[in-house]
């Protein structure tokens, strides 16, 4: 037995080490090669009865399922049954609804009614998971069985708030078994104490106000800053892939840049935002997209959503409309290819509620699975589950799943998308260019590392429509041959004509082509898909997807700094990200022949983030469209920069009549920084003489309170 521990054990720990750390660093990129399925776990499958009712809650189960407000029995474990169903489908991701435990204390509607928190979004223990769905035993049985089988999980956290605040536990928050605080006795102000959000697009009300009568949390609190820290990390920890930041518009903006900033220094992971918004003309457009932006991660793509709805949906506008947005979004965001695309989700009616005929839906689902980013599929669409009451708006958003029809046409459909999708580079990794937009008609391009996809849709119901072969010949440089649909037809689609000038695409259909070269092909010119974390400070993994990289060993080179290698393939290569450049950089990676590729945008941090709020005291300004922000030494400062885009801010103004603005900042860095006044279009007003220095903490969160240095206004 001694022998065996000299001798074989170090063996075996030679090999885990080694496997763990090929997982780390050589494993397929977070989410951006993945297609997603959206669990609501409550209405999904029961896989445990015994956990239906439980006493700690008794009360708040309906057995008969006619209470869309209280709970219906789906949980953990019947997620862990229907990932085989999921599988055979192609799933390599699931998002679920939140697993955090939830009040105990049902709300009484007028009617008599009871009123549960089976949605997971109100929050009492953000450390604990809830009775209704199963324990932590559960929840790492379901992240072991997902593994198994190549499903990352992606897990929801809404971090601005607990409960209501005028029923059930009026917004108690506890720790483990330990009561904090709730919104009528918060003697160490965990909690806002502000009115309801009355502007909607006010940035001051959305991140500090109160949404839908719930507990905003106080984010400032040093206690609330810890608390919420760790119980996101702690589902990383048991081995969540993902974050979803439930309603990123509302909680404090700043503050969860560090948050981001802790997930992502404890190795690899995928992290987005949801924010809700129109289109690309919604007012508060530019703050989402510099949020993420600044932050590194991605965003539910509430544009696509609201836009491929009227398109498709509800047949009130045209694919011109669609090509738009999509470019915006694309010229504004550092990863456009982090964006979650979808039709629909658990807080808007069913794609199938907005158009019974299935061939919408259909369409829908195509273009989301062949447009720029990854695609998230509602549960049950598949199935075309939904529920019109009232429009089909929420609670009749969330249908139990009562059928897991293998043999359906929507199955078979999105069994072949996820096939699609991961058959081509170019549909995975490939930027996106518009060739013919019309009404009816939407021609783009998508191309990465010598593979290109064209996609091809007519919604006209009656009516095909005629296209140059030539100028799509062109493109897919296939003029002497025909190119079958990758989707074989299932859609109306067809092939591309060979030595064709002309051709019909019919009504109602889609129709895809692919063309390009081997991974392995030696005239591929190395190529980035991906860097992430796109923020990070020195000293931490950072992972370059892409093709063409070659087998054998090159450089990474970060604005001309060779980078230390961690591991390389052709498809992935890991460095450390450089602890001497600071700021936006630009990534190169060279192959060992001396191929290289085009650069890719990068920030680099001088040290992990806290968050720091300043409050410029009482600035007697004359204010008529102009805004205050700051410019700095740091990167979340803008560097300098006189953009608004760049620099921080606008500031808010809060009900004191100060304006404040929290801003993720370097640990225990010296910063420089001046305030600047910006007009509505941008254009620099005015801006201080004399620079600020700030000392950042070790630890946040911290006020810095200043005011207006030679102000002669």
């Amino acid at each position: 037995m001694a022998e065996f521990r000299k001798v074989i054990l170090p063996v075996y720990l030679a090999i885990f080490f080694f496997l763990f750390a090929f997982i780390q660093s050589g494993s397929a990129e977070e989410l951006r090669a993945e297609t997603i399925y959206q669990i609501f776990t409550d209405r999904f499958c029961n896989g445990d009865p015994k956990n239906d009712d439980p006493e700690v809650s008794k009360g708040m189960f309906d057995p008969q399922k006619k209470n869309w407000n209280a709970y219906w029995g789906g949980d953990l474990q019947g997620v862990i049954d229907k990932l085989p169903y999921l599988k055979k489908m192609g799933f390599t991701a699931i998002w679920i609804s939140p697993v955090i435990d939830n009040v105990n204390k049902p709300t009484i509607e007028a009617d008599g009614r009871v009123m549960a928190p089976y949605h997971g979004y109100h929050a009492r223990n953000f450390k604990g998971i809830d009775e209704h769905i199963g324990d932590w035993k559960v929840f790492d049985r379901l992240i072991e069985s997902a593994h198994k089988r190549g499903i990352k999980v992606m897990v929801d956290m809404p971090l601005n708030h607990t409960s209501t605040i005028n029923h059930g536990e009026f917004g108690a928050l506890y720790d483990g078994m330990e009561f904090m605080s709730d919104t009528e006795n918060d003697r160490n102000k965990l909690f806002h104490h502000l009115p309801e959000i009355a502007d909607w697009n006010d940035p001051y009300q959305l991140q500090y106000y109160t949404l839908a009568w719930l507990g905003d949390l106080n984010q400032e609190n040093s206690y609330i800053d810890t608390y919420l820290g760790n119980a996101v990390l702690n589902l990383k920890k048991h081995g969540a892939d993902a974050t979803r930041l439930d309603a990123a518009k509302h909680a404090n903006w700043g503050w969860q840049s560090t948050v981001v900033n802790k997930l992502y220094d404890q190795g690899r992971h995928f992290v987005v935002a949801e924010w809700w918004m129109s289109d690309t003309d919604d007012p508060l457009y530019h703050e989402a997209v510099k949020f993420v932006n600044k932050a590194g991660i991605g965003m539910f793509d509430f544009p696509f959503a609201t836009t491929i709805r009227k398109v498709l949906g509800e047949e009130k506008d045209g694919f011109r409309h669609l090509a738009k947005v999509i470019e915006r979004e694309d010229a504004d965001l550092k990863d456009p290819n982090a964006l979650i695309t979808f039709i629909d989700n658990h807080d808007m009616p069913r794609f199938t509620s907005l158009n019974a005929d299935r061939r919408a839906v259909d369409l829908a689902l195509a273009l989301m699975y062949t447009v720029r980013g990854i695609p998230s599929v509602y549960y049950g669409t598949e199935q075309y589950i939904h529920d019109d009451t009232k429009g089909g708006g929420d609670p009749y958003t969330r249908v139990w799943m009562k059928e897991f029809d293998e043999g359906s046409e929507g199955f078979k459909l999105v069994t072949e998308l996820n096939r699609l999708r991961r058959s081509s580079q170019a549909l995975l990794h490939g930027s996106q260019q518009s060739i013919e937009v019309s009404d009816d008609v939407y021609i783009f391009k998508r191309e990465f590392g010598g593979h290109s996809a064209v996609v091809a849709v007519n919604k006209a119901k009656k009516e095909s429509a005629v296209v140059s072969a030539e100028r799509l010949a062109a493109v897919l440089d296939a003029s002497d041959n025909a190119i079958d649909d990758a989707l074989a037809g299932r859609l109306s689609g067809i092939a591309f004509p060979a030595k064709a000038k002309t051709f019909s695409l019919p009504a109602r259909s889609i129709s895809v082509w692919l063309a390009g070269k081997g991974e392995a092909n030696s005239d591929i010119q190395p190529e980035i898909a991906s860097v992430s974390p796109g923020v990070i400070h020195g000293g931490k993994p950072v992972n370059i997807n892409g093709i063409g990289f070659g087998e054998k060993r090159g450089k990474v080179l970060a604005d001309g700094e060779s980078l230390s290698i961690r591991h390389w393939s052709n498809t992935n290569v890991e460095v450390t990200s450089p602890a001497s450049v600071h700021g936006e950089v630009r990534l190169i990676v060279e192959r060992a022949d001396g191929a290289t590729s085009k650069s890719k945008s990068f920030t680099a941090l001088s040290g992990k983030l806290v968050p720091i709020t300043f409050q410029v005291e009482k600035p007697s300004f004359n204010w008529k469209g102009e805004q205050l922000y700051i410019t700095g030494s740091a990167s979340n400062l803008g560097s300098w920069s006189r953009k608004a885009q760049q620099a921080a801010g606008p500031l808010l103004l809060s009900e004191d009549r100060d304006y404040i603005l929290c801003v993720a900042l370097p640990a225990g860095k010296k910063v420089s920084f001046k305030l600047m006044i910006l007009d509505k279009e941008g254009k620099l007003i005015k801006e201080e003489k004399k620079i600020h220095t700030y000392k950042v903490p070790d630890q946040g969160p911290w006020r810095h309170k200043l005011r207006w240095q030679d102000d002669d206004r």
